[in-house]
């Protein structure tokens, strides 16, 4: 669905990130100067401290990776990213579209707009400490592979396990498969 903005001299955009880490919590935060609330969900503002590699519009979905870097995590915090499942959580990244004078989501049809969805593949952690100054920075960055990319590497069809042929007619694939078949040869 296209969404058209052509009725506006200016906008502003931002990406909303939803986080559903399994046996956790949902976590939503966004690249928003403030706490925003969409349909309900309260979304963090973390303005700059969030990041996330840029992609292409195009008009078809493609197999790409994508890399959400959250900066200025409170010490306290890693251990619970550490002791949850990260990995696997299903993530979704949609981008709102604000009039830029008013600071107002605007009301039309598709706002805000799907981004990206996906999986949790890896992330890492960095700590940062300036030398002298007793302070430092602590960095996570989520790198998440998109459902079409799962949907690409997805193995399908009828397994071949023994146990598998066991029932009506698979229960003779076992004896087929020993049996050589000369079609065509002279009796």
């Amino acid at each position: 669905m296209s969404i058209d903005l052509s009725a506006y001299r200016s906008i502003q955009t931002n990406l909303f990130v939803k986080l559903v880490v399994p046996g956790y919590q949902t976590l939503t935060f966004s690249d928003y100067h403030k706490d925003y609330t969409i349909d309900g969900t309260n979304y963090q503002g973390l303005g700059e401290l969030l990041s996330i590699t840029d992609t292409t519009d195009e008009l078809r979905a493609n197999p790409k990776d994508i890399s959400v870097v959250i900066s200025g995590i409170p010490q306290g915090n890693v251990a619970e990213i550490l002791d949850n499942k990260i990995k696997g959580s299903d993530i979704l990244i949609t981008r709102g579209f604000f009039n830029s004078e008013t600071g107002a989501l605007l009301n039309i049809q598709g706002n805000p707009a799907g981004k990206f969805q996906g999986i949790i593949s890896n992330f890492n952690i960095s700590d940062d400490l300036m030398m002298g100054a007793d302070t430092g920075s602590i960095t996570i960055t989520l790198t998440a592979t998109s459902v079409v990319e799962l949907l690409n590497n997805k193995i399908s069809g009828r397994r071949t396990n023994a146990s598998d042929f066991t029932a009506g007619d698979m229960d003779r694939v076992s004896a087929l498969a020993k049996s050589n078949f000369n079609f065509g040869a002279p009796l």
